[in-house]
């Protein structure tokens, strides 16, 4: 998987969560980043608003999705 919409399509058709557009804002333990991919074990690619980098974050881990694209 990648950084594209399908990637996070198949994170929450696996996770049983709504749609979620990439670039939609959230909030991870306080950390603001916005969703730009899913990767295979599952997970949010979350690129941070302070760095620039990208993290593998669990959906369910301490992670508030701020806005719906």
């Amino acid at each position: 998987m990648g950084n594209t919409q399908k990637s996070i399509d198949r994170v929450c058709e696996y996770r049983g969560l709504g749609k979620i557009k990439k670039g939609t804002h959230v909030t991870v333990d306080g950390r603001k980043g916005a969703i730009v991919g899913g990767n295979s074990s599952a997970n949010f690619n979350v690129r941070w608003d302070d760095t620039g980098k990208i993290n593998n974050c669990h959906p369910g881990w301490r992670m508030v999705i701020t806005e719906v694209s």
